[in-house]
């Protein structure tokens, strides 16, 4: 093994297994307010506490910045629906008929990863993105479908999202009343918010929308919608407040313990978008008030690869917004030294099932090596004056994975999902 990557490993290994004792350790109270009905969302930083308080309202769908993906999600926390139109392609733009549009399939985005949005969930797998299909000689997508799309304030619109061009990180879209009245042909160009996960935009105003912080976060305080029980343990789609995790945050849910547990290696985490959730409380109707549960446990490990243990004491429900919780630092890592996140690598598909292809902004000599989230050496590799790399990655387990480059007396790095 490269010496390089053995040193690598052994900070790893010893960032992961370092625990801040429990007599030092801080227990850190806090408190938010979405305000009245669960108005706003809330990017929040484990170690940093709130980052931004944004409105929910205001934007309609929200584009995936990597140039290289095809995601795009809509406000379902603010009430956009959406439904694919099921009697053309785009051939039947000026056709559009919506007799019978109440047994349409509705679109909502996956409650588990965030690139997969209601436009991809009809997707068929490579090279079907759902709204579009690839292009292997440019690398675009090129819209296929229709879509009804139903904003609040604004009402129905006809909806093709008619290309993108990859190479340049821009989208065309189309869309105007049922009637063909009032059409829109837009071009967003979303190389602005690339820092960002997601630019944001709003059919109503035409407008592309800077709404998530430049700061870290690890997780958000939003209404999404998620899979619900009945009490026959029948599944639904319902629109929920709770967390989200951030795209590269890892999380582990403990239930049935006490407040006191602290044994956050017990179980893998995993990098899904619903790990935190919302099913740690519930309306009591004999009480009338909103209960936490009080032996439900969550560690989260987020931008700066220290452990949180994250454990819920109130929440006051929709006429106020407000809840509360505690925090403690569990295991501080060296981690984020070498996970942060960097322009110079481009790492796609993300989250990846097969294959993950990485691009580097320059050529490099020396060696490339894949670690899990327990700091387990699973790939390595040597390069030779290379800019891009594919992994097989089918084997892997599910999670979150760190990728370090190594060479030309420079180390870069970059994360990425397995679903």
């Amino acid at each position: 093994m490269n010496k390089t990557i053995t040193l690598i490993l052994i900070v790893l290994v010893s960032a992961f297994s370092f625990s801040a004792s429990a007599q030092n350790r801080e227990i850190i109270e806090d408190s938010l307010d979405m305000t009245p009905g669960y108005a706003n969302d809330i990017f929040y930083s484990m170690t940093d506490g709130e980052v931004a308080s944004v409105a929910r309202a205001g934007w309609d769908l929200g584009f995936y910045t990597n140039a290289f993906s095809a995601g795009i999600i809509i406000n379902e926390g603010n009430g956009v629906q959406l439904f694919s139109y099921p009697n053309s392609d785009t051939s039947g733009w000026a056709s559009f008929d919506t007799t019978g549009m109440m047994s349409w399939q509705s679109l909502s985005n996956s409650n588990e990863y965030w690139e997969d949005g209601a436009f991809n969930r009809t997707s068929t797998g490579h090279p079907d993105y759902g709204w579009g299909v690839y292009n292997m000689v440019t690398h675009g997508l090129t819209g296929d479908s229709l879509y009804l799309i139903n904003i609040p304030n604004v009402g129905y619109k006809k909806l093709w999202i008619v290309d993108k061009v990859s190479v340049d990180n821009i989208y065309h879209l189309r869309f105007a009343d049922i009637n063909g009245d009032n059409e829109e042909n837009v071009e967003l160009d979303i190389k602005p918010f690339t820092s960002k996960n997601f630019a944001y935009y709003s059919m109503a105003n035409n407008e592309l929308i800077d709404r998530e912080p430049s700061d870290a976060w690890d997780i958000l305080f939003t209404k999404y919608i998620d899979i619900t029980y009945d009490n026959e343990g029948n599944p639904a789609e319902y629109l929920v407040t709770g967390v989200t995790s951030n795209i590269n945050t890892a999380a582990s849910k403990f239930t049935e313990v006490s407040q006191d547990f602290d044994d956050w290696t017990a179980k893998p985490m995993d990098s899904l978008k619903n790990t935190i959730g919302y099913d740690w409380k519930y309306f009591d109707m004999g009480t009338f008030q909103w209960t936490v549960d009080d032996s439900t446990v969550f560690f989260v490990m987020g931008n700066s690869g220290d452990v949180f243990k994250l454990v819920f004491t109130e929440w006051q429900g929709s006429t106020t917004g407000k809840f509360s919780f505690y925090k403690e630092m569990v295991s501080a890592t060296s981690i984020s030294d070498i996970a942060s996140v960097n322009e110079n690598i481009t790492v796609y598909p993300n989250p990846a099932n097969d294959v993950v292809n990485i691009r580097m902004e320059e050529s490099l000599n020396g060696d490339l090596a894949i670690f899990d989230i327990t700091g387990k050496l699973v790939y390595t590799e040597s390069l030779l004056n290379s800019t891009i790399v594919s992994v097989d990655v089918s084997a892997f387990d599910k999670g979150l994975y760190f990728i370090t480059l190594t060479g030309d007396n420079k180390k870069e790095s970059a994360k990425f999902i397995i679903n």
